[in-house]
C-alpha cells in the first residue's frame, strides 16, 4: 500500500506528458474505476502528509487535483476530514467536486455524517454541482429515510437552471431508495408550471416562472420515474396522483 502511494507522490513530482493531438491519442475502451483499497491509518496518514504540504503552498489547478490523487487510490476514515475541508472551503469549483465524488467513497459511516453536515453549510450551498455530488454521495453512504429532512426543503428553494444538476440528484436519490417522503415535492413539480392567477398581487413575476419551466422542461421525465419508483404507479398529471393516493390512503 506504501508503495502504490510512493508511486502517487513520484507521479505528482514528475511534469506532465505533453499531450497529443486527439486523432493520434490510442483508442482503448472505457474501463470501470478499479475498486477502492482499505488504507491502514499508516498509509492514510501518509498520504495526508503528502497532501498537506501541497497545500501550504500556492498550488494551481493542476497541482491541487494531483495531491487529490494521493487521495484518491484508497479509503480511510481519515481521509474523511481533508476531503470534507477541500469541499466546503476549496476556491476551484472543479477541484471541490471532485473531492465530494471522493468523499462519498470513504467508510459509509463517516462519510454519511461529513455529507449531512457539509450540505447544511453556507460555504457549499450556492455551488450547485458541489451540493448534486454531496447528494449522490448520501445516496450510496448509508442513506436511510430519516435523513429525509437534510435534504427536504433543497429542490424547491429556487429554480434556476444552475440547479438543475442538484435537482436531479435529489430525484435520482427518490428513485433509488423510493423514497416517500418525497410524494408532496414530486405531486408540486409534475406538471407544466404556470401560475393559477397571472393577476394575483402575490404571483411570482414572469422570471420566476421561465426559469421554473427551463428546469422543469429538463427533469420532468425523472419526477414520473420517481412518482413510479414509490407508488408502482405510472401518472401524467398532479391530479392522477391526488386521487391515486386518496383512493389508497398513501402517505
Amino acid at each position: 500500500m506504501l508503495a502504490v502511494l510512493f508511486s502517487l507522490v513520484v507521479a505528482w513530482q514528475e511534469p506532465a506528458p505533453e499531450a497529443k493531438p486527439v486523432d493520434q491519442q490510442p483508442k482503448t475502451p472505457l474501463q470501470a474505476a478499479p475498486p477502492l483499497e482499505e488504507w491502514d491509518d499508516k498509509t492514510a496518514k501518509a498520504a495526508i502528509d503528502e497532501w498537506s504540504k501541497v497545500q501550504k503552498g500556492t498550488p494551481n489547478m493542476l497541482q491541487k487535483s494531483r495531491a487529490l490523487d494521493l487521495l484518491a487510490a484508497g479509503s480511510n476514515k481519515l481521509l474523511v476530514k481533508p476531503l470534507a475541508t477541500t469541499v466546503e472551503t476549496e476556491k476551484l469549483l472543479v477541484v471541490r467536486k471532485r473531492a465530494a465524488e471522493l468523499l462519498a467513497k470513504q467508510p459509509p459511516l463517516e462519510a454519511n455524517a461529513a455529507i449531512r453536515k457539509l450540505l447544511k453549510s453556507a460555504r457549499v450551498g450556492s455551488y450547485t454541482t458541489v451540493m448534486g455530488e454531496l447528494i449522490r454521495g448520501l445516496a450510496r453512504c448509508g442513506y436511510d429515510s430519516s435523513q429525509w429532512a437534510d435534504i427536504d426543503d433543497l429542490f424547491e428553494r429556487e429554480y434556476q437552471l444552475e440547479r438543475v444538476p442538484l435537482q436531479e440528484a435529489i430525484l435520482d436519490l427518490v428513485i433509488a431508495h423510493k423514497e416517500a417522503q418525497a410524494l408532496p415535492m414530486l405531486v408540486r413539480n409534475l406538471d407544466e408550471p404556470a401560475p393559477e392567477n397571472v393577476d394575483a398581487g402575490e404571483n411570482p413575476p414572469a422570471a420566476y416562472w421561465e426559469a421554473r419551466w427551463k428546469s422543469w422542461n429538463v427533469w420532468r421525465g425523472k419526477v414520473k420515474d420517481a412518482l413510479f419508483a414509490v407508488t408502482g404507479q405510472r401518472f401524467s398529471t398532479a391530479a392522477e396522483v391526488k386521487a391515486w393516493l386518496k383512493k389508497n390512503q398513501t402517505k
